[in-house]
């Protein structure tokens, strides 16, 4: 092998060397960036799965609330038509009682 040759491929070696070490040195930012990126999506997940879980507890008793409103106002509505209901019958007791007369 010539002389000129062989500095040609020392050369063309020592390029590829210098861009191992770059892609290297680049693989390893990228490699930390993935990391910075990983953990900003777990936090991310996180917030996202307390804020489903404390909405979707809150529309929970939200929920349970007008059931139970709902609850006391049937019960109110079926006391009334009964005290409606025994109104009316007092009432046509008292009109027969008057016809009576």
């Amino acid at each position: 092998m010539s002389e000129e040759r062989l500095e040609r491929i020392e050369n063309q070696l020592s390029q590829v060397i210098q861009a191992v070490g770059v892609m290297q040195q680049n693989m390893m930012a990228m490699q930390q960036n993935m990391t910075a990126m990983q953990n900003r999506m777990d936090s991310m997940e996180g917030t996202l799965l307390t804020t489903m879980t404390g909405g979707f507890n809150s529309l929970q008793n939200y929920i349970i609330d007008l059931d139970t409103d709902l609850a006391q106002n049937e019960r109110k509505t079926e006391d009334n038509a009964r005290n409606n209901r025994r109104l009316n019958q007092r009432l046509m007791r008292l009109e027969n009682r008057n016809d009576d007369f």
